[in-house]
């Protein structure tokens, strides 16, 4: 009888212990599946329209969100953006050619037809121009179709939307910029460099996808910096935030969310794929909607931070 109910305290154990981890598989799963709609709002007197809506999405990394990426076209298509802002790695380097046109490429050409797009290149992007041998011609293969598509990736450069006051750059940053444990700052004069002097008296958006840069892009003074990147440090936690960054480094001070610095907005997504570590705990894939009102009444009226 001791011995049978010793068993049976096993078999419940073990049971009970099967089905934890079959409850922690599953909460992952739909954790790491689907994304959100995430909304802020902004005031900016230099805005020559009442109101612009900008749509920022990163870090796709070729994956489909649902029926063949259509629904992420879909949301946005409730949001109506005046332009969508792809802040890099829409790719992943280590896919073949054709597994780009497959997800990533096929979405944003669905995107451009509809929107008009800024494209700023991410590490993947940057990899493939810089690794030749392992993906050759992929990186000029790449710009050609974007170009062919609508939406040509921004490399140092500044495209204008004057009817509203905005001017968009997007910053080409190498390799160097991206090393993991350590990180190599860059010159506070690298974006002056790379890309002018920024119009103070505009709307500037900088695309710029490591957001660990923060505080050496506020020395250019941009109203918005755009990013992504850091994918919510893969799990984020109550209080500490996200846990891990693409460069390993443990709760990384800019995981997701809006941060300040010396008049300069960053808004960083959580992005809408994985890469390496396919999962997300407590860090819902995102589609980032960003209001910019030119009055404060306006902004009081429908937004808010």
């Amino acid at each position: 009888m001791v011995v049978m109910i010793a068993s049976l305290k096993a078999i419940c154990i073990t049971a009970a212990a099967a089905l934890a981890v079959l409850l922690l598989i599953l909460f992952v799963y739909r954790e790491s599946r689907g994304f959100k709609v995430v909304r802020y709002s902004f005031v900016n007197g230099k805005l020559k329209v009442p109101h612009f809506r900008m749509a920022l999405i990163s870090d796709l990394h070729d994956c489909d969100l649902g029926n063949d990426n259509r629904d992420v076209l879909k949301a946005l298509d409730e949001e109506a953006p005046d332009a969508v802002f792809l802040a890099g790695d829409m790719i992943t380097s280590g896919l073949e050619p054709e597994c780009h046109d497959s997800n990533a490429l096929k979405f944003i050409e669905r995107v451009a037809k509809k929107y008009t797009v800024y494209y700023g290149i991410g590490n993947h992007e940057e990899k493939l121009r810089r690794c030749p041998k392992d993906h050759p011609g992929e990186f000029e293969r790449l710009c050609d179709r974007l170009d062919e598509i609508g939406a040509p990736m921004l490399l140092d450069e500044k495209v204008s939307i004057d009817e509203a006051g905005i001017d968009i750059y997007g910053l080409d940053l190498s390799h160097e910029y991206y090393r993991r444990l350590k990180t190599r700052q860059i010159p506070d004069d690298h974006l002056d460099n790379k890309l002018g002097s920024n119009d103070t008296s505009r709307v500037s958006v900088l695309i710029a996808h490591n957001p660990e840069h923060f505080e050496k892009f506020a020395l250019w003074k941009p109203d918005f910096v755009l990013s992504g990147h850091v994918h919510g440090g893969i799990i984020s936690l109550p209080l500490l935030g996200g846990v891990l960054s693409p460069q390993l480094k443990l709760f990384p001070r800019y995981d997701a969310g809006v941060f300040l610095k010396d008049g300069s907005t960053m808004i960083l997504t959580r992005g809408l794929g994985t890469h390496t570590i396919p999962v997300r705990i407590f860090n819902k894939a995102e589609i980032v909607i960003a209001d910019i009102y030119r009055d404060q009444k306006d902004f009081e009226t429908e937004g808010m931070i």
